[in-house]
């Protein structure tokens, strides 16, 4: 039979603090379940994580933006396609018109999408950046 837990014994349970299951102290119960357990290594106190439960493999956060990457990608091809102009190195003494092509050493080939003072925004194959140019 299970021994009955109370607030003040002893239980093993996983700190996410120490990341290793630990020698804790129960603090509060909801009903028959443990609620809070103190860490008796670190201090630190938290929800109760059976030493079972903390052992399952837990699956990595996908990114922020992970389809990002592509839908530039799409952007950038079909902007090349409507661009109007001759293609033209890049200078950030150059001035620039929305639509055009510009060929940057470092990043390829981009295309002028929004016009800022002494900046403007280029869309390249895989992000859009912030440029600086002689645009008023």
């Amino acid at each position: 039979m299970p021994a009955k837990n109370s607030a003040g014994q002893d239980i093993d349970s996983y700190c996410g603090k120490c990341k290793l299951s630990r020698d804790h102290t129960i603090m509060t119960m909801d009903g028959e379940t443990i609620a809070k357990v103190r860490c008796k290594t670190c201090g630190s106190m938290h929800k109760f994580t059976s030493s079972l439960d903390a052992q399952k493999v837990r699956k990595p956060r996908a990114k922020k933006g992970a389809g990002e990457e592509e839908t530039a990608e799409i952007v950038w091809a079909a902007g090349l396609a409507e661009a109007k102009g001759k293609e033209r190195a890049y200078s950030m003494d150059s001035k620039y018109r929305v639509g055009e092509i510009v060929n940057h050493q470092t990043f390829g080939r981009g295309i002028v999408m929004k016009l800022y003072a002494n900046k403007c925004d280029m869309l390249f194959k895989d992000r859009e950046r912030l440029m600086a140019s002689t645009n008023e």
